[in-house]
């Protein structure tokens, strides 16, 4: 519970704006550190997706905790690490084609044609990596970092890396903070702004799988 707290503490502070330098170290020992190559990551927030009305995956949104933000639009735009990962939780099996084309759908509701377009070859590159199947007890991880782009993972396995993609990963990351995300529930859990009982209610489930 007092890990919980801690990073819903500081999160409340960083969506705020304001320093959580006094908080970080005060709790150093508390927080687990996640890590993109030289950038410590932070996370901001934790949602619960359901597909046909169950559970189907946790997500975690973490950002290099030196970035300075103050909106959703900022999360998706800035030029900073970050890392989005998703813990399945469903027994539904789907297959890797499937989640492609559910990702590829989102993309295409949540960003407007022109960036579409620009981005196309990189979007059905990041796409054809999903070709496994996809099961419960599954992590799929996507990370930014300026030093390599976008790299993309199932369960620590780097399934495919795309350079100089900063535009692909904000396609990506609008999926979930854009204007139709799966549901306002889950954009609101990845910025940190639901109920605290919620919110680590989520963080702890995420945190024993």
């Amino acid at each position: 519970m007092k890990n919980s707290l801690t990073v819903l503490m500081i999160v409340s502070c960083l969506l705020s704006g304001i320093s959580v330098q006094s908080a970080e170290t005060e709790n150093q020992n508390i927080l687990k550190e996640i890590k993109i190559l030289d950038r410590p990551l932070i996370p901001t927030g934790y949602g619960l997706t359901k597909l046909l009305k169950k559970d189907y995956y946790l997500g975690q949104l973490s950002i290099d905790k030196s970035a300075i933000y103050r909106t959703p639009e900022d999360l998706v735009f800035i030029d900073a690490a970050k890392r989005m990962e998703f813990k399945f939780v469903s027994d539904r099996k789907m297959s890797g084609r499937t989640f492609g084309r559910q990702l590829a759908e989102s993309m295409k509701i949540n960003n407007d044609s022109k960036t579409l377009k620009e981005s196309m070859v990189k979007i059905k590159k990041f796409i054809s990596f999903f070709k496994r199947n996809i099961k419960k007890g599954d992590v799929i991880r996507f990370d930014y970092h300026g030093d390599f782009g976008t790299r993309v993972y199932l369960n620590k396995r780097l399934l495919g890396e795309i350079s100089y993609s900063l535009d692909l990963y904000r396609c990506v990351i609008s999926i979930w903070l854009g204007e139709r995300p799966p549901s306002a529930k889950f954009k609101s859990g990845l910025l940190g702004q639901n109920g605290d009982e919620y919110a680590i209610e989520l963080q702890q489930r995420y945190e024993s799988i």
